[in-house]
């Protein structure tokens, strides 16, 4: 074997010792930090819970995962921002992917007869036959990382819709909420207006009640103070009529008492003029005289004076008629103050004074024979009234 040869062959078996180097140090490097793939011939569903049960956080293929926590059967894994529990069947620690990349021996390649320099054109051969598989490992490590690329796109998408999906849920969320509170919004002021107006009802309702109560107390009131002012005028009515007829009765009573003593009277004096012998016009002088001197004194202070007219007729020393006594110069005030006149004219002599004339002419003698008659002013005599008598 030449120079070249050996260096070909040196150059090759390198190359491929780095690549079994490189395919168990990746498969150490994955499993030692908890990094593993999803197998691309699978479809592995990221759980919320390690069980089947939904929901489904996403959907991988293809795509490497860190390994957070290993139950058994379900493997917690992170991919970007998702969080959640993968089967383990559907993980690989990617080591398969170098399984169809072998070794190339490069005693197996060089016949015993060959010649240094044939086998440096072997190792030559072999050399360029193993950049094809070279380029093939590439363009599998290649598809590798486009894979990987494809699944971080994939889980960017995933996270995308995930976050849509849950804006989605916010957004129905919020959306439901202040639907739910507007409704409780306006049921609330629904409920609010009604108790509002049934408070408004029962206040105009209570309020038309008082009025009714004081208005049926008012007109009780008033018919009983009608009632009552009714009862008094009554009463008084009654009462008035009653004094009134009363009155009437004792004006009557008086009136017919006063016609019958006058009747009496007459009667009387017809019989004393008869029996006397004198003239109806002496008895009415007679009467005139003791309504001038004792018309305010008691009856018998008017028959007395009428008496003492009488005794000075029968007395020797004294004329002899009723005229001629009573107008005997200087005897009676009434004369000479000419009341006397004008009682007989206008005949204003009570019932009390006629009769203690026609009494006085039947012959009383309360005084007995006494002849004058003065004011009470301390003379000894017989006192009657306001006047003494002697």
């Amino acid at each position: 074997m030449n120079t070249n040869g050996r260096r070909l062959y040196k150059r090759a078996a390198g190359w491929l010792t780095g690549v079994m180097v490189l395919s168990s140090a990746c498969g150490t490097t994955a499993m030692a930090n908890g990094v593993m793939l999803v197998d691309a011939a699978s479809v592995a569903d990221v759980h919320a819970e390690a069980d089947d049960t939904p929901p489904v956080l996403a959907t991988l293929s293809g795509t490497q995962a860190k390994v957070l926590e290993n139950s058994g059967r379900w493997m917690k894994v992170q991919v970007g921002d998702i969080t959640g529990w993968v089967e383990s069947e559907h993980l690989t620690d990617g080591s398969d992917t170098l399984d169809d990349i072998a070794p190339v021996n490069p005693e197996e390649t060089q016949n015993p007869g060959d010649t240094e320099e044939q086998t440096e054109q072997t190792q030559d051969l072999q050399t360029e036959e193993t950049h094809p598989a070279d380029t093939a490992a590439q363009d599998r490590m290649s598809e590798s990382s486009s894979d990987g690329a494809d699944s971080a796109a994939e889980d960017n998408s995933a996270a995308e819709e995930a976050a849509r999906k849950a804006t989605e849920q916010t957004q129905k969320a919020a959306e439901e909420a202040a639907r739910k509170a507007a409704e409780q919004a306006q049921k609330a002021a629904e409920e609010a207006a009604r108790k509002a107006a049934e408070e408004a009802q029962k206040a105009v309702e209570e309020a038309a009640r008082k009025a009714a109560e004081e208005a049926q107390k008012a007109a009780e009131e008033a018919a009983r103070i009608a009632a009552e002012e009714a009862q008094k005028a009554a009463e008084e009515a009654a009462r008035k009529a009653a004094e009134e007829a009363q009155k009437a009765a004792e004006e009557a009573a008086r009136i017919a008492a006063e016609q019958a003593q006058a009747a009496a009277v007459q009667a009387a004096q017809q019989a004393v003029i008869a029996q006397s012998g004198v003239t109806p016009q002496d008895v009415e002088l007679l009467a005139a005289l003791i309504q001038c001197e004792a018309g305010g004194e008691p009856y018998v202070g008017q028959v007395a004076v009428g008496s003492v007219v009488m005794n000075r007729v029968e007395a020797a020393e004294h004329p002899s008629s009723i005229p001629d006594v009573i107008y005997a110069d200087g005897q009676f005030s009434p004369v000479r103050n000419g009341s006397l006149s004008r009682t007989l004219s206008t005949g204003d002599i009570s019932q009390s004074c006629r009769q203690a004339a026609i009494e006085a002419l039947a012959g009383s003698e309360p005084v007995g024979d006494k002849l004058y008659f003065r004011r009470v002013n301390g003379r000894h005599g017989q006192v009657i009234g306001n006047h003494v008598f002697y």
